[in-house]
């Protein structure tokens, strides 16, 4: 697990235990019985959640992997500079 997954898991856990502290049992089917609404704004709001989620550990790889390919052409940089070096 990549810092940025452990850090969303984090904030999600909490959400939870908030909304388990704080929501009564029931209050989804008595809210959504009186503001029909509601629920289809929670299933929206869970999706968009969900695919701001995969963007970020997407994105956080394409960094990981760009920080690698930078230290590599850093490396080969250093290495031509050796080679260059030994040459003369």
């Amino acid at each position: 697990m990549n810092p940025v997954d452990r850090l969303l898991r984090d904030e999600m856990n909490q959400l939870l235990d908030r909304i388990a502290a704080t929501v009564p049992e029931g209050s989804l089917a008595a809210a959504t019985a009186k503001y029909p609404t509601l629920r289809a704004r929670l299933d929206e709001a869970e999706a968009r959640l969900t695919a701001l989620r995969a963007t970020l550990l997407e994105t956080y790889g394409a960094w990981g992997k760009t920080l690698e390919d930078l230290d590599n052409l850093w490396a080969l940089a250093a290495w031509k500079r050796d080679e260059t070096s030994l040459a003369a």
